[in-house]
């Protein structure tokens, strides 16, 4: 009697038959299916100014990475810089490793109980290129048979989408250009006008989004108005960040 395919396999079969430039929705799709978790995020570049959401699964998975990515950590952050899975099997149970993304995890992420982020890398045992968050709703501390079939399958994501005929990284749906490509884009306009790098200029966006409560899109969106609008053409960061 034939076994059943491996999570891995299934990852890779349904990237076989996946249109390509549906591929990060399609592979998140499969890892929730194979893998009984409750949400999928793909990123790339994680741990950089130019970092790159492919794919949000849901509602609560695409909160997740704004958190991430407005505080600029967390455990995918973290994955993709030093190439080892990050596990937070409960993360509302104790303090996290992470000074900002814990408590806003805590406050803005209610619905989450658990957090598993793997290293997307470009080959095996390469360098980190990005990583794949895997979520759930209940706290669970998975076993360790659980987590070799996870690093596998999240292996096959990153073969998969490395692997692609579509040049990286997909035209990105309105949502995703909302959240993260007008903030590159913001975080590039205030780096040219301050004469600071790229991240220097994004780390000014998100301490002003921090401190005033808002969120990032919403500085974004008003430090491109007000720079390219000529409101204010001083050369000053955004509101409470220079």
């Amino acid at each position: 009697m034939r076994e059943p395919p491996t999570a891995a396999e299934q990852v890779l079969a349904a990237a076989t038959e996946a249109d390509p430039r549906e591929l990060p929705e399609v592979l998140c799709a499969t890892l929730c299916r194979a893998l009984k978790v409750d949400g999928v995020t793909l990123s790339l570049l994680t741990d950089t100014p130019d970092r790159q959401l492919l794919h949000a699964s849901g509602t609560a998975a695409l909160r997740l990475e704004q958190v991430q990515f407005e505080m600029g950590e967390g455990p995918c952050v973290t994955a993709a810089s030093t190439g080892n899975p990050v596990i937070v099997a409960d993360l509302h149970g104790r303090l996290t490793q992470w000074p900002l993304f814990g408590p806003a995890a805590r406050e803005r992420l209610p619905e989450i109980g658990a957090v598993y982020a793997f290293p997307m890398t470009d080959g095996d045992g390469g360098h980190p290129v990005g990583s794949v968050d895997l979520l759930r709703l209940e706290p669970w501390d998975p076993d360790e048979a659980t987590l070799q079939e996870w690093a596998s399958a999240t292996r096959a994501v990153g073969l998969a989408l490395l692997t692609s005929p579509v040049v990286l990284p997909w035209d990105p749906t309105p949502t995703m250009q909302a959240h993260w490509g007008r903030t590159h884009r913001a975080a590039g306009v205030l780096s040219q006008r301050m004469g600071v790098p790229v991240d220097e200029a994004l780390a000014r966006l998100r301490a002003d989004a921090f401190g005033s409560g808002r969120p990032l899109p919403d500085v974004a969106e008003e430090t491109l108005a007000r720079l390219l609008g000529g409101a204010a053409g001083d050369g000053h960061g955004p509101r409470g960040s220079a």
